[in-house]
């Protein structure tokens, strides 16, 4: 969604500040005690966005049903993640329930900052875990342990213009060698072929492509992997996409993707599901009623790459059963379609994706259902992945922008990530 993604346009000295307080950060205690009766207060740390402001829109219910009061603090993207951690290692108790991106759950995880939820999981038939499907139930675990709930579910997915298809005879693109040719038709009739982000958001389109053309970053002992023939040929059909792209296509960030496509006339876009709460915004979406959506194309590995929120509990929680009372009266089934209704981005239950009142109004939500074949990668959970992300997105805008070769690029790249990865902590 259009105020997530914004967001994750990130500030990158910040991001790495929060990794380096990571590698130097003495641990917090991950086996609070919820002790106490569920009443009281609670204090919600939330980024700005709109998964934020549908959480604040269930407090005044909340808070009359249940009296708890409810404390609410927000904090932008790009200091948000580094403010929790320097919070958590004052172990002062400042936030019962804090929103975070899945990218630093593993740098979280890392501190033992976030509270273990599964034993309330569990216990709740209203939270029911059974109605997310698996690859769902494990986007907020790290080492076994859910530390984070789903608070929202972006899987990277095919856009296209019904209309600049049906005129052209096109239909979606099941693999990358027709996303590329349906883009070379519609530009040829005189259209934008396609666009993602080749700007400095790079990364997010990159390793989509990485993963789907049957590479990896790294190996199972953390030794990057990114120069490999399969890396290689990811990142020249990337270059390749450019040539299919409209002007202003290099520079373009996730929300200047996302608004081009909505606002002129291209055939296709590759980008998160959770955009698409920027054309349901009639100011920004000049091609209603003309959008469609499929599955992302399939390389030679079947793969779905999933973004999204997540949202728990910090480890030294002062009222931990409170806190978990708001998060199940928030994200649980009772008001998963209020929560929707809302503005927030989709949550993929299948009560949700399957809900035929819901699909018509939002047609993306059966993108949400990731089939049980595809193999779901994520955000790499590991702490350096701030420092990595840099590094990679310099070496592919050398690639974009005709300064290197890929296999040159990403020769070099792989020996620089070497020693960041070696700083990656073992426990």
């Amino acid at each position: 969604m259009k105020g997530k993604h914004l967001l994750k346009g990130r500030n990158f000295k910040v991001v790495a500040l929060v990794a380096a307080a990571v590698l130097t950060l003495s641990a917090c205690s991950s086996d609070s005690e919820s002790g106490g009766e569920v009443g009281g207060e609670i204090n919600v740390f939330l980024i700005p966005s709109p998964s934020s402001t549908s959480i604040q829109s269930f407090i005044p219910e909340f808070e009359a049903e249940t009296g708890i009061k409810v404390n609410v603090s927000e904090t932008p993207y790009g200091e948000a993640h580094q403010k929790q951690l320097l919070s958590y290692n004052q172990k002062a108790g400042a936030y019962d329930i804090a929103q975070f991106d899945n990218t630093y759950l593993a740098p979280f995880c890392q501190a033992k900052a976030m509270l273990p939820l599964d034993s309330y999981i569990s216990g709740s038939d209203e939270y029911d875990i059974n109605d997310f499907g698996q690859g769902q139930q494990d986007y907020g675990k790290c080492k076994g342990e859910t530390l984070g709930l789903t608070l929202s579910t972006e899987p990277m997915i095919q856009w296209y213009r019904t209309d600049l298809y049906e005129k052209l005879g096109l239909t979606p693109a099941k693999t990358w060698d027709e996303y590329y040719e349906n883009a070379k038709k519609v530009q040829a009739a005189g259209f934008g072929g396609q666009i993602m982000g080749f700007g400095p958001n790079v990364s997010w389109w990159w390793m989509t492509l990485v993963w789907s053309f049957g590479g990896a970053l790294y190996d199972e002992n953390l030794n990057p992997v990114v120069n490999s023939k399969e890396a290689v040929a990811a990142t020249d059909y990337l270059k390749k996409l450019l040539e299919v792209s409209p002007k202003g296509a290099i520079t373009a960030t996730g929300d200047d993707t996302t608004s081009k496509f909505l606002g002129e006339d291209i055939g296709a876009m590759l980008n998160y599901s959770g955009y698409y709460g920027m054309a349901l915004d009639p100011s920004i979406n000049k091609n209603a009623g003309n959008i469609g959506t499929a599955p992302a194309p399939m390389g030679s590995a079947d793969t779905t790459h999933l973004a999204g929120w997540n949202i728990g509990v910090p480890a030294d929680a002062k009222n931990p059963d409170a806190a978990w009372k708001f998060l199940e009266f928030v994200l649980g089934k009772t008001n998963s379609v209020k929560y929707l209704e809302s503005g927030a981005a989709a949550i993929g239950r299948q009560s949700i994706i399957n809900n035929a009142d819901l699909v018509a109004m939002n047609p993306y939500l059966p993108q949400l259902e990731i089939p049980s074949s595809s193999r779901i990668e994520r955000y790499p959970q590991i702490a350096v992945w701030p420092e990595f992300e840099v590094a990679a997105i310099d070496a592919v805008t050398q690639v974009l922008t005709g300064k290197q070769k890929s296999q040159a690029a990403l020769d070099a790249l792989n020996e620089k990530l070497k020693p960041i990865l070696a700083k990656e902590p073992k426990s």
